[in-house]
């Protein structure tokens, strides 16, 4: 807690000082001696002098309280939450700084910055996350979890080709249909050389993770897509009649990745002019900067 007036802060059982908490090492019973209660708050213990209320001997017999300075209580104001950062700093008190300071920290990987950017489409974004550390509920992984009957688990295969049990790799992209998908919707990119297989995907975001050209750009919001899309379609098939083609989902793909290049502003670079005629938007459709 950050002192300001001092009435919101307990003075025993609240961190407010070096020494929180005081009831840690000063007794419920040694509090009612001093004529204090448990619920006094640090107003309480302030005289008008500004000088601690407690009892002089308590300096001798808990020789930390010297450490703590009176604070000068500002009475208009209200005390307040603070949150010590990772480097011991105090800052103001927010869900986000508690996430930073409390969550799991791993190696940084160098896939990173071509899934989360700014131009990015979140949901999609989300979806790739979860396929490059292989978190989905493929039928692969759902073997592993022995999830109903061995004949169930016999009897699974894709539900976009009808070969082979479903997997992270097999799906995106060497199931025939996936393959057929992909292989419609990179031409719009140049990722030619990016064949069918996640281990060639992987290597073309790694390579191209800080790029900042209008090309790699879309590129890495192709990708993700694709992902989402051709994930989609599989659940589709599994619970629900409704089925399209590759070319089908190849045009949805296509025209969700040109709606979202319509919302860039861009300059007039040649390179910018040769992305947009590929996907044949106007410059005069565009909104917001990409970079």
């Amino acid at each position: 807690m950050s002192i300001l007036s001092g009435r919101q802060t307990n003075a025993w059982s609240d961190n407010w000082c070096s020494c929180s908490p005081l009831r840690s090492f000063i007794s419920p019973r040694a509090i009612a001696n001093a004529g204090l209660n448990l619920r006094s708050t640090v107003a309480d213990i302030i005289d008008d002098t500004g000088q601690w209320k407690w009892p002089q001997a308590w300096f001798d017999i808990f020789p930390v309280l010297i450490n703590i300075p009176s604070p000068h209580p500002l009475v208009e104001m209200a005390d307040r939450c603070s949150w010590k950062d990772l480097e011991g700093n105090l800052c103001h008190f927010r869900s986000w700084e508690v996430w930073n300071t409390l969550r799991h920290r791993g190696d940084r990987v160098d896939w990173v910055d071509s899934i989360w950017f700014s131009q990015c489409i979140p949901r999609h974004s989300f979806h790739l996350w979860l396929v490059m550390n292989n978190k989905l509920k493929t039928q692969d992984r759902m073997a592993t979890w022995e999830a109903g009957s061995a004949t169930n688990l016999i009897l699974m295969c894709c539900p976009l080709c009808y070969h082979d049990r479903d997997s992270r790799d097999h799906l995106f992209f060497q199931c025939p249909f996936a393959t057929k998908v992909w292989d419609s919707v990179r031409k719009m990119v140049n990722m030619e050389s990016v064949n069918n297989t996640w281990s060639s995907v992987m290597q073309w975001m790694v390579q191209n993770a800080t790029a900042r050209t209008l090309d790699r750009i879309v590129g890495k919001i192709l990708i993700a897509a694709t992902t989402y899309y051709v994930w989609q379609e599989r659940n589709n098939r599994l619970f629900s009649s409704v089925q399209r083609t590759p070319d089908m989902l190849s045009h949805v793909i296509i025209s969700t990745v040109r709606l979202k290049i319509m919302g860039f502003k861009l300059g007039s670079d040649r390179k910018h002019r040769n992305v947009l005629d590929t996907w044949q938007i106007s410059m005069k459709n565009l909104d917001c900067d990409p970079g």
